[in-house]
């Protein structure tokens, strides 16, 4: 099956929503990250409306002033989800990875090229799985401990006709 090449129209327009995203959850106006990025806010609204081919100076550049994550950005682009580039803006996940795998590549070196793809696939399969587990146990635990302490609250207060 042919590759196709990167749709430069559809990156951008995934970049442009993924970049909207990330400034309107960082409550700045389009002037203001153009201030920040010392560029001028035409050259910056141009980039974050996606006319250009993605920029990787722009991203890096917006993201730091942002204080949200580079390779959140490009991510969203190769997955097709600007949401993903939002919702990891601030906990850094693609960041976190990039260190893991910079970490594991100088690790491991050439042996990489002997590793069984169905090992890799398990073992990032296993590790967002333990991920989401996690986040399902905390979100458990959080509403057992809201809802005790909504009836702990309750039967403390005096009731009618006492």
């Amino acid at each position: 099956m042919p590759k196709t090449a990167p749709d430069p129209l559809r990156d951008g327009r995934l970049l442009s929503q993924a970049i909207k995203a990330i400034r309107r959850l960082k409550g700045l106006s389009a002037r203001d990250v153009a201030a920040r990025m010392n560029m001028g806010v035409r050259t910056y609204q141009h980039f974050e409306a996606g006319r250009n081919r993605p920029n990787l100076e722009y991203i890096h550049r917006f993201c730091a002033v942002t204080e949200s994550d580079p390779f959140a950005l490009l991510g969203a682009l190769m997955i097709g989800s600007p949401a993903f580039a939002r919702r990891t803006a601030e906990t850094k996940l693609m960041t976190i990875l990039m260190i893991g795998l910079k970490d594991y590549d100088a690790a491991m070196g050439d042996r990489i090229l002997d590793q069984d793809a169905r090992t890799l696939i398990a073992a990032v399969d296993g590790m967002f799985a333990r991920l989401k587990r996690d986040a399902d146990e905390r979100d458990a635990e959080t509403r057992r401990w809201i809802e005790a302490g909504e009836r702990d609250l309750s039967a403390r207060r005096p009731r009618p006709g006492r």
